[in-house]
C-alpha cells in the first residue's frame, strides 16, 4: 500500500515537473530565449519524452522559422520515433539554413541508408568531402556503400582515401583488400591486406586475402607462408580450386595436387579437377596415383572421356601392364577412331606386348590416317609405323616383303641410320648385294662407329 502511494505521488509529481518544464520553455519562446527553449526541448528528447520535445520545437520554429537547430531537433525527435519521412523533412529544412553543416549532413545520409537510398546517401557523404576533405568519416561511409553496391573500383579509391587518414577501422582494411581481389588487383589487395595486418595481426580474413592474392599474384612462398596462417574452414572449394590451378600453371604441380585435392575434399563435385590432378601425376611419373583420377574421370562421362583413356593408358604402360593400357586405348578409339594419338600408343602397346601382327595392323591403319600430310610431326610418325613394320617382316623371315616398307621409312627419314641398316640387311638377305653395300655405306655416312654396317660389308666382300 505504501510502495503504491509512493509511485503515485511519484508519477504527479513527474507530470507536475513535464508541465512546468513545457510551460517554462513556452515562456522562453515568448521572450525569444530559443536557446533556453531548445536546452529544455532537448532534455525531454534525451529521456525519450518525444512527444513534449516535438511540441515545443515545432513552437519554435513557429515563432523563428531560420532556427536551424530547431528542425534538427524535430528531425532527431522523428528519427528517433521511427518517422524517417518527417525526419529528412527537418533535416532538409536545416540544411536549408545552413548547407556547410557537416554533422547535420551525416543525419541525413543516415536517414537515406534506413530508407536504402544508398546513392543519395552516398552522394551526401560526397558532399561532405567536398566540404572538408579531410573528413575521414565521410570517405569510409561512402566507401563502405559503394562497397555493398558492388562499386568495387570506386570503394576501393574511398577506402584508400579513408585508410590515408585513419587506421583504426578494420573493417575499411577488409573491404578495400576485398574490392581490390574482386577486381583482381591482387597487388594492391596484398598491399592492403599486409598494411591492415600491421594495425591488426591477428586478423584472419585479412591474412585469408594475402593468401589468396599472393598465390594469383604468383608470389608462391610468400602466399604459403599466409596459407599456413588459415583454416582451410575458411576457405571455399572454389578457392582451393582456383589456386590449385594458378600452381599448376605455374609449374608448381606438387603444391598444385595439394590445393586441388582440397577442394575436392571439401566438394566432390568439382569433377573438371579430376583430370588435372592426374596428368600432374603423370607428368611427375606417379602412374598408380594418377590412375584413379582418370578413372573417376571416365565414370563421370566416359563419351567425353578420349584424352583420359589415353593417358591412363600412358600409365599403365610404364608399369608394364600392357593389357590394360591395350583397353584403354581400344576404348578412346572406339570415340574417336580418327584419333592419331591414340593409334600410335596402340600400336606401340602391341609392340610391347610383342603382338607383332596386331602391331603391323595398327601401324597400317596409323599410315592411313597421317599419310595425306607430310609435316615434320607426321613424317616422324610415317618414319616410325614403315621402319616397325619392315622390321617385323626382317624378324619374321619375309625378307623381301620387308623391303619396301623400309624404304618408304627411309623417303619419310633419310638420315636414320638404323632404317638404312634395316633395308642394307633386307637386301643382303634377299641376294641384292649392290644394293645392300650402298645402304650399308649410307649408315656409315650417318654412323661411322656402326658396328653392325662394317660387319655387313665384310661379309659382302667390301
Amino acid at each position: 500500500m505504501k510502495a503504491t502511494i509512493l509511485l503515485i505521488s511519484f508519477l504527479i509529481l513527474t507530470g507536475l515537473t513535464f508541465a512546468q518544464s513545457v510551460d517554462q520553455a513556452n515562456n522562453f519562446i515568448k521572450d525569444k530565449k530559443f536557446d533556453k527553449a531548445l536546452d529544455i526541448a532537448n532534455a525531454f528528447l534525451s529521456k525519450d519524452s518525444t512527444d513534449q520535445a516535438i511540441k515545443i520545437f515545432t513552437e519554435i520554429t513557429n515563432q523563428d522559422s531560420t532556427n536551424k537547430n530547431a528542425y534538427i531537433g524535430l528531425g532527431d525527435a522523428y528519427n528517433k520515433m521511427g518517422v524517417e519521412v518527417l525526419a529528412l523533412s527537418n533535416y532538409k529544412q536545416a540544411e536549408k539554413i545552413d548547407s556547410l553543416d557537416i554533422p547535420l549532413k551525416f543525419k541525413i545520409a543516415d536517414v537515406l541508408y534506413k530508407q536504402q537510398e544508398y546513392t543519395a546517401a552516398a552522394n551526401i557523404y560526397l558532399k561532405v568531402i567536398s566540404i572538408d576533405s579531410t573528413n575521414s568519416q565521410a570517405f569510409y561511409k561512402v566507401g563502405e556503400l559503394l562497397y555493398y553496391a558492388q562499386k568495387y573500383p570506386n570503394a576501393a579509391f574511398y577506402l584508400t582515401k579513408y585508410i590515408n587518414l585513419d587506421k583504426k577501422n578494420k573493417k575499411a582494411f577488409f573491404f578495400a583488400a576485398n574490392a581490390f581481389y574482386v577486381m583482381n588487383n591482387f597487388a594492391n589487395s596484398v598491399k592492403m591486406a599486409e598494411e591492415g595486418l600491421q594495425y591488426f595481426p591477428n586478423m584472419i580474413d585479412l591474412k585469408k586475402l594475402a593468401a589468396l592474392s599472393l598465390a594469383f599474384d604468383k608470389k608462391y612462398d610468400e602466399s604459403l607462408n599466409y596459407f599456413n596462417q588459415v583454416p582451410d574452414s575458411l576457405f571455399s572449394p572454389k578457392d582451393f580450386a582456383r589456386v590449385g590451378l594458378v600452381f599448376q600453371n605455374g609449374q608448381q604441380d606438387s603444391l598444385a595436387i595439394i590445393f586441388m585435392q582440397k577442394a575436392l575434399k571439401k566438394d566432390s563435385t568439382l569433377t573438371y579437377l579430376y583430370e588435372d590432378v592426374a596428368n600432374m601425376y603423370l607428368t611427375e611419373g606417379h602412374y598408380q596415383q594418377a590412375l584413379p583420377y582418370y578413372s573417376k574421370k571416365i565414370r563421370i562421362d566416359s563419351t567425353q572421356a578420349i584424352s583420359a583413356y589415353v593417358n591412363k593408358a600412358l600409365c599403365y604402360i610404364p608399369l608394364k601392364d600392357y593389357n590394360n593400357a591395350r583397353i584403354s586405348l581400344i576404348d578412346a578409339i572406339k570415340l574417336k577412331s580418327d584419333y592419331t594419338f591414340a593409334v600410335l600408343w596402340l600400336a606401340r602397346t602391341y609392340r610391347y606386348m610383342d603382338s607383332s601382327d596386331a602391331a603391323v595392323d595398327t601401324y597400317s591403319k596409323l599410315i592411313q590416317l597421317v599419310k595425306s600430310d607430310t609435316s615434320k610431326g607426321n613424317n616422324k610418325l610415317l618414319g616410325e609405323a614403315y621402319s616397325t613394320i619392315g622390321v617385323t617382316y626382317l624378324v619374321k623371315k619375309k625378307y623381301q616383303r620387308a623391303i619396301e616398307p623400309l624404304k618408304e621409312a627411309i623417303s619419310y627419314e633419310p638420315d636414320k641410320a638404323e632404317y638404312h641398316l634395316w633395308l642394307a640387311q633386307g637386301y643382303a638377305l634377299t641376294t641384292k648385294k649392290k644394293e645392300a653395300i650402298r645402304e650399308y655405306k649410307k649408315v656409315l655416312a650417318l654412323d661411322p662407329k656402326n658396328a653392325d654396317a662394317k660387319k655387313g660389308l665384310k661379309i659382302l666382300g667390301e
